[in-house]
């Protein structure tokens, strides 16, 4: 099997996912989705995937949504047979699981020479090179390596509009590892390089701020419908609303401006953001975000 990095390769790499829940089966989708003009062809992309589940009803699951696709296969378990068939393994797993999976028989040995990249909160990249006994690269066992990196994406990843974080170890991989890992981010949105001490404070802001926003929306919707409107207009109204104002701010526009201009003339607007500021919402928010953050460097 060709490795991901080597030049003479004229066939695409293998991905793997092990433990493909939520997380793991958003990626997936999303890499998963028509390559972008400027993947098309590039024998580096991985077109062909694998994954495994916990259960048998989880694997049927996935199946049936993906049965038409042909270069997927999903396992229940076989996490070792899945790590040895693929060139990169996308480590998905819950954070607590990560030793028990790492440590099963074979995986050591499955993971030789391949790039092993972690999705799991709060795991570092030393705890998983120690579980997996893997070495410093030298002239003796560098071919063998595997390389360890960390990434955090987040849920929106199956339609294309993730924002993952990268961490890139240090003694850092060889360019080509980084270049693939990178690409294959990109397929399901943008990326950011970070250092290891910025993964925790990623893994909220990239991974969790989805499900606050969700609540934030949820909180407008149901104050719209207690105010008669129907709650289907409600929800579209403040998707549109919510995708132009972040429109607005991915072209420059700074949060703290954005909200001074709508609220450039007293009425209904500063109004409500009295009401916010009044319930601290930003003292409640940014103790949230905190607290997310602390937790997630607990999770291992």
């Amino acid at each position: 099997m060709a490795t991901p990095n080597s030049k003479e390769s004229t066939t695409s790499p293998v991905l793997g996912i092990i433990g493909c829940g939520s997380l793991g089966t958003a990626v997936l989708n999303g890499l998963l989705s028509p390559l972008s003009p400027n993947d098309k062809g590039h024998n580096i992309f991985p077109q062909h995937f694998i994954a495994t589940v916990r259960s048998e009803s989880s694997a049927s699951k996935l199946r049936g949504s993906l049965s038409t696709r042909t270069n997927t296969r999903i396992f229940q378990g076989d996490n070792v047979r899945v790590a040895a068939e693929s060139n990169i393994i996308i480590l998905s797993c819950p954070p607590d699981t990560i030793p028990t999976v790492l440590a099963e028989a074979g995986m050591h040995n499955a993971l030789r020479g391949k790039v092993l990249i972690s999705l799991a909160a709060g795991v570092t990249r030393s705890t998983i090179e120690r579980i997996i006994d893997n070495g410093p690269p030298d002239e003796g066992n560098a071919a063998d390596k595997c390389w360890v990196m960390r990434a955090m994406p987040n849920i929106a990843a199956t339609v294309g509009k993730s924002i993952t974080g990268i961490e890139v170890g240090d003694p850092p991989p060889p360019e080509g590892t980084i270049k693939l890992v990178d690409s294959i981010f990109e397929q399901i949105g943008s990326i950011i390089h970070l250092p290891a001490s910025q993964m925790d404070a990623c893994t909220a802001l990239c991974g969790s701020t989805p499900a606050f926003i969700a609540l934030f929306c949820d909180s407008l919707i149901d104050g719209a419908v207690a105010s008669g409107v129907p709650r289907g207009m409600a929800q579209f109204m403040t998707i549109q609303t919510l995708l132009g104002t972040a429109t607005l701010l991915q072209n420059g526009q700074r949060p703290s401006t954005l909200r001074e201009d709508v609220c450039a003339q007293p009425g209904c607007t500063i109004e409500g953001i009295m009401t916010l500021e009044q319930g601290g919402i930003r003292g409640i928010v940014s103790k949230a975000m905190r607290d997310t953050i602390m937790t997630a460097s607990h999770l291992a």
